[in-house]
């Protein structure tokens, strides 16, 4: 008899916790956020739709003898396709890269820029007078991207190179958002 009252009062404790917690204890929120616009993604530094003009001189190395050197000079036109904040994806439209007296036609070419590693990887497909296709590489450096500012981009070798002919370096390229 001793442990049926010992439960009845335990119960009846329980229940009216379990009405009075409730209605007096405090409503289940979450920590206030600290900056407004804490707990949404950021926005990508280059939009989509975004026209890259990238423009720079430099130097060309004969790939086999780097003692043979040449001037250089790239000017490209890039579409951003695709962006989210770590990286944007480019579709290039138009370009010519010069060595010495050649000149190579851009035809093709795609490219990557990493915002958080500040790295640029393109991939382009060009043509000489001849036309010839060749496979131009350039691997870049770049400074914080932007759509609203230019910001320039080192292109270093051997990463960078016009495929089994030359190996490029552009220093201090300018790349202009519009």
């Amino acid at each position: 008899m001793r442990k049926m009252a010992l439960f009845g009062t335990v119960m009846a404790l329980v229940l009216a916790l379990a009405i009075a917690v409730p209605v007096f204890g405090a409503p289940p929120t979450g920590i206030p956020p600290s900056h407004p616009d804490q707990g949404h993604r950021p926005a990508p530094p280059l939009a989509t739709g975004t026209t890259l003009t990238i423009s720079g001189s430099g130097d060309a190395f004969k790939i086999g003898n780097r003692t043979v050197k040449d001037s250089a000079s790239i000017s490209l036109t890039a579409t951003v396709i695709r962006s989210s904040p770590g990286r944007g994806m480019l579709n290039f439209t138009a370009g010519t890269l010069t060595i010495g007296s050649d000149t190579y036609t851009v035809v093709s070419g795609h490219g990557m820029i990493n915002y958080h590693s500040d790295k640029m990887i393109l991939h382009l497909v060009v043509k000489n007078g001849a036309g010839s296709t060749f496979r131009l590489n350039l691997f870049g450096v770049h400074a914080k991207a932007s759509s609203t500012a230019a910001f320039t981009v080192d292109f270093r070798m051997p990463q960078s190179k016009l495929a089994h002919l030359w190996f490029l370096k552009f220093s201090s390229a300018s790349v202009t958002p519009k």
